[in-house]
């Protein structure tokens, strides 16, 4: 009986891992170009986030950092703030957050600024 709920937890974890690895494939035939422009909720490698009036910010995603184009042209890579994290970026006076189709930039001096893609 124990040996029968250890060989079903097992299978559990191999489905749910295998499950958690497809997901990570993507689809073929796909042309990887840097120009195309994801309106998933993934984080893209590029993508502008439209600020209303303020203008667009552009963000290369490197996943341990981003690199940041402000509105104003200014160019600005972040590391990844705490380093683990994929979604929260900063040093100072700069940190973003990036939540599905959002990001969300604040500066020292300046209000928040919240784009969308």
């Amino acid at each position: 009986m124990i040996g029968h709920a250890i060989q079903a937890i097992r299978k559990a974890a191999v489905l749910g891992l295998a499950m958690a690895l497809t997901a990570c494939v993507g689809a073929e035939g796909k042309k990887a170009d840097a120009t195309i422009e994801d309106t998933s909720t993934a984080q893209p490698r590029l993508a502008t986030y439209q600020c209303g009036v303020d203008g667009a910010l552009t963000i290369e995603n490197m996943k341990t950092s981003v690199r940041l184009t402000e509105p104003d042209g200014t160019i600005v890579d972040l590391p990844a703030a705490p380093a683990s994290q994929h979604s929260r970026f900063g040093q100072p006076p700069y940190a973003l957050v990036l939540e599905g189709k959002e990001a969300l930039l604040m500066k020292n001096g300046k209000e928040p600024l919240t784009c969308m893609r």
